[in-house]
C-alpha cells in the first residue's frame, strides 16, 4: 500500500469519527435512521456492516447522493477501490461531492496506477473547493512522487495560503525547505506543524529537522560571524529577510553549537528583538505565541519540549528530573491555548526560482 493511500485512509478514519450527520432531505424517517446507523458503524470501525446498511438504504432513496458518497468512502476504507471509484464517480457529477469525495476518488485512481486521472480529479476538486488544504496536499504528493519538487512545494504553499489550519502542508513544505538554501522557512513551517501535531513519529522527525535547519542556517561559527558582519547594516525588505537578519544578528549566541540551551537563549532574544522592531509591520501568529508563552512563564519549557528529545534523550530525561512536572504543566496549558495559524501569516513569495535555482552549464 502506497504512503499516499495510507494517508487517505488515516484521514478518512479521523473524518468519520468527528463529522456530524450531514443535512439532507430524507424520503422517510426510516431511511434517515439507516443513514445514521451506517455512520455509527463507520465511527466504530465496522465498515463491512456500514456498507450493508448503505446498500439497503440506497434503493429506498435512490436520488440521495449522500448515501452514494458515504458508501463510496466505506468501499474505499474496506479496500474495495473499484467499487469505491464507480460509486464516487456518480457523486462527483452532483453538487454533493465534498473535498473527501475528490480525495478518495483520486486515491482510488492512484491505487489503479492511473496517476494522470488522479491528478485531474484533484485539480477538479480544487476548482470546486479552492480552500481545501487536503486537496492541495494530495496534489503536491502527486508532484513529489513524480520527482517534481518545485511544483510540489508550490502546491503545498498554495495549500498553506488557502487553508492555514490544515497542518500537513506545513510538514511537507518544511521537508522540502530543509534541503534548500532557505532554512528559515523549514524552521517556521516545521515549528508550526509540531505545535499542531506533536505526538506522532513525524512530529519527532520534524523536531530534528528544525534543529538541523538551525545548524544549516548558522553553518559553522566562522561562517556565521562572516554572515553577521555582511548583513549587520542591511535593511530587511520583507518578512523572510526580517526573520533571517534578526537570527543572523544573534549568531554569537550559538557560536559554541546549536543546542537546546543555546536555542532557548537565542529564541528568547529573537522574541525581544522581533517585538521591538518588526512585530507591527509583520504580525505572525507563531511569534505572538512566543510572547503568550513568555508572559505565562512557559517559553523556556516550550523550547525544551520542542528540542530536548531531538538533541539528546538522556539530557532531556535529566532536565525533566530536575524540573519535575514542568513539561506536564506546559502541555496542560498548551491544550487550552492552541496555536491556530491565521490567513495573514502568509508572507512567502512562492518564487520557486529562488528555492531551486537553475544550474549553470558545466555545473
Amino acid at each position: 500500500m502506497s504512503r499516499y493511500i495510507q494517508h487517505v485512509l488515516i484521514f478518512l478514519l479521523s473524518w468519520v469519527s468527528v463529522t456530524c450527520t450531514a443535512q439532507s432531505t430524507w424520503p422517510s424517517p426510516e431511511v434517515e435512521q439507516m443513514y445514521n446507523q451506517a455512520r455509527e458503524y463507520m465511527t466504530n470501525g465496522n465498515v463491512k456492516q456500514a456498507i450493508i446498511v448503505y446498500q439497503q438504504a440506497i434503493p429506498l432513496a435512490p436520488d440521495n447522493p449522500l448515501l452514494f458518497r458515504d458508501l463510496g468512502k466505506a468501499y474505499y476504507l474496506s479496500g474495495n477501490y473499484t467499487d469505491a471509484h464507480k460509486t464516487l464517480e456518480s457523486v462527483i457529477k452532483t453538487k454533493e461531492a465534498d473535498e473527501q469525495t475528490f480525495q478518495v476518488m483520486a486515491a482510488c485512481e492512484t491505487a489503479a496506477n492511473d496517476d494522470k486521472s488522479a491528478k485531474k480529479t484533484l485539480e477538479k476538486g480544487i476548482d470546486k473547493f479552492p480552500n481545501a488544504g487536503l486537496l492541495y496536499h494530495d496534489l503536491g504528493k502527486y508532484y513529489d512522487n513524480n520527482n517534481d519538487a518545485p511544483h510540489a512545494l508550490a502546491t503545498w504553499l498554495d495549500g498553506i495560503e488557502k487553508d492555514p489550519a490544515y497542518h500537513v502542508n506545513y510538514y511537507e513544505a518544511a521537508r522540502v525547505y530543509a534541503t534548500t538554501n532557505k532554512p528559515v522557512w523549514a524552521i517556521l513551517y516545521g515549528e508550526i506543524f509540531v505545535n499542531i501535531e506533536s505526538q506522532t513519529p513525524r512530529a519527532q522527525e520534524t523536531r530534528t529537522l528544525i534543529m538541523d535547519a538551525y545548524r544549516k542556517l548558522y553553518n559553522t561559527p566562522r561562517a556565521a560571524v562572516l554572515e553577521f558582519k555582511k548583513v549587520k547594516e542591511a535593511e530587511p525588505s520583507n518578512f523572510e529577510d526580517a526573520v533571517y537578519t534578526t537570527l543572523i544578528h544573534l549568531s554569537p549566541v550559538v557560536l559554541d553549537g546549536v543546542t537546546t540551551e543555546n536555542l532557548t537563549m537565542l529564541r528568547t532574544r529573537f522574541e525581544m528583538e522581533w517585538f521591538s522592531t518588526y512585530a507591527d509591520k509583520y504580525p505572525f501568529t507563531l511569534f505572538s505565541y512566543y510572547d503568550d508563552m513568555t508572559r505565562n512563564g512557559f517559553f523556556d519549557v516550550y523550547n525544551e519540549w520542542l528540542f530536548g528529545m531531538a538533541e539528546n534523550k538522556q539530557l532531556y530525561d535529566s532536565w525533566n528530573k530536575f524540573h519535575a512536572g514542568s513539561i506536564q504543566q506546559f502541555t496542560l496549558w498548551k491544550a487550552q491555548h492552541k496555536l491556530i495559524p491565521a490567513a495573514n501569516d502568509f508572507y512567502n513569495n512562492k518564487k520557486m526560482n529562488e528555492v531551486f535555482p537553475k544550474k549553470k552549464k558545466g555545473e
